[in-house]
């Protein structure tokens, strides 16, 4: 009795201690309450009444969402991604991570300020349409968190549970670019070519400048570009210099270069198509012409010189010619230098043209055109006066008469080449006149006495003697210590007028044919 009695005396006072108490009252007061919790579909409107939330009118720019399961997971799972780093917080919602918050719709009027109170509490989420899909991944995938920056490209909205409808086709997450990314993409924008030319802020005298470090072959394909490149391409300072040496000519292509007014062109071994225009092209600038080895008809040949009445140097060695082309030659009065070294169809009248038309040559060779004495005969009376360089190697009827009348003919020789003249005997004598004899070569004249070349010695200025297959070599070391001022057997081939001299296939008579 005693021990009920006693508690029946605490009773009242830890009773009153309950009630007396504040936390325990607040304790006692809010267990008779309804609990709330984001993931009720439904809401108790005193709940939201002591959080606050109704003290607030609703924003008319704002759109609520309609809470979903799949949207609280997401939501929860970039809350705990915020707790791991609190110092990452998205450039797109500035509150606290504590509190995520879906980003709406911005409306077109300004935002309203909201109580710090209401920015705590998340607002009841209701449904939002397709427009809005792509703002909603923009929140939920930052950019800036580790884990949205692996999965930002590839997102998929359909497992959120707000995606577009199941007939629509799935759209993946933007990410938002920063301000450098968009000054990166305005600069790629503006640099793209628009096909603008860029060459139209030239002058033509600057697009020549560019024109000039170009190949032909370039030069021909920048032709075809556009008008005003053709006319710039076509300018006759661009091609002065053609290299063609070995090359296959169609049909009329001669013409076609000839039109574009070079002044040194190299067609060396070259097979020239046929070109015969019906009109006259009128006179080529053409000054320089090798014409060498190369395969060639005589009317175009013809066609050819006809054009070029300002040559200064011809080369034709190898090449056949006619009467026609010889008369042709001798209307280019300017010639100086002209190379017809193993030409066939030269004939007395050829040489009769050439020599009385061309009165200003300087070189002349005539090396191995199978003259007969009656041409040679011609030859030394109609030789130009001033000639200074002559080769009639391998006339095989050349005399000694002939050869001191040829002395006496031209007396300011400097280089004479009489080699394979089998019928010389006492050329020694024969060319005494000639007093300012530089190089002289009387290779294979086997009927010339070696005793008689000492007599070369009257000779001041003679400087080389080629004597290549005449001597032997006791005979040349007993010539050498009678001509010590003499070099004997120097230069085995002669490069009396021919253009090209050894190895060198760039140039004609020391003269660039490339740019």
């Amino acid at each position: 009795m005693l021990s009920n009695s006693n508690n029946d005396e605490f009773l009242p006072s830890s009773s009153a201690d309950v009630v007396e108490s504040p936390r325990k009252r607040m304790r006692l007061d809010t267990a008779a309450r309804k609990s709330w919790s984001l993931m009720d579909g439904k809401t108790d409107n005193d709940v939201l009444q002591e959080m606050g939330v109704s003290l607030l009118e609703p924003d008319e720019n704002e759109t609520h969402c309609d809470t979903s399961t799949s949207i609280h997971k997401t939501l929860k799972r970039k809350h705990d991604i915020e707790n791991v780093n609190p110092n990452i917080t998205s450039p797109r919602c500035r509150h606290s991570p504590k509190s995520p918050r879906v980003k709406c719709s911005p409306g077109p009027g300004p935002s309203r300020v909201r109580s710090p109170r209401s920015s705590e509490k998340a607002k009841p989420l209701q449904p939002i349409d397709q427009s809005e899909t792509t703002l909603i991944s923009d929140y939920l995938v930052d950019e800036e968190t580790p884990l949205a920056q692996s999965i930002s490209a590839d997102y998929p909205l359909a497992h959120t549970g707000f995606g577009a409808p199941a007939g629509t086709k799935k759209c993946t997450a933007v990410t938002p670019l920063g301000l450098q990314e968009e000054l990166m993409i305005s600069r790629r924008s503006k640099s793209d070519n628009q096909g603008d030319d860029t060459f139209s802020v030239l002058s033509d005298e600057m697009m020549l400048s560019v024109f000039r470090w170009l190949p032909k072959r370039t030069l021909a394909h920048c032709m075809l570009v556009c008008k005003r490149w053709y006319r710039v391409a076509c300018d006759e300072t661009l091609w002065q210099r053609l290299d063609l040496g070995n090359k296959t000519l169609s049909k009329d292509a001669l013409g076609r270069i000839i039109a574009k007014k070079p002044v040194i062109i190299r067609l060396a071994g070259s097979e020239i198509g046929n070109w015969t225009p019906s009109t006259d092209p009128g006179p080529s600038r053409i000054q320089y012409l090798d014409l060498s080895m190369c395969t060639v008809e005589p009317d175009t040949l013809n066609s050819l010189l006809r054009c070029c009445p300002s040559l200064r140097k011809l080369s034709l060695e190898n090449v056949g010619v006619d009467d026609c082309s010889c008369e042709l030659i001798g209307k280019c009065t300017q010639l100086e230098t002209l190379n017809l070294a193993m030409v066939r169809g030269l004939t007395t009248d050829g040489i009769v043209s050439i020599l009385e038309g061309c009165t200003g040559l300087n070189s002349l060779n005539l090396a191995w055109c199978h003259l007969s004495e009656s041409s040679l005969q011609v030859l030394v009376e109609l030789l130009p006066q001033k000639l200074q360089r002559l080769n009639i190697s391998g006339a095989k009827a050349l005399t000694d008469d002939l050869l001191g009348q040829l002395a006496e003919r031209c007396p300011r020789l400097l280089e004479l080449d009489a080699s394979d003249c089998s019928r010389l005997c006492d050329a020694v004598q024969a060319l005494h006149p000639l007093r300012r004899l530089e190089h002289l070569a009387l290779s294979r004249c086997y009927l010339v006495p070696p005793h008689a070349l000492t007599k070369l010695g009257a000779l001041a200025a003679l400087q080389f003697l080629e004597l290549w297959g005449t001597l032997q070599s006791a005979s040349v070391g007993a010539l050498r210590a009678a001509l010590p001022a003499v070099q004997l057997n120097q230069f085995m081939f002669s490069a009396i007028a021919r253009p090209t001299v050894g190895t060198r296939r760039t140039s004609i008579w020391g003269l660039r044919t490339r740019d």
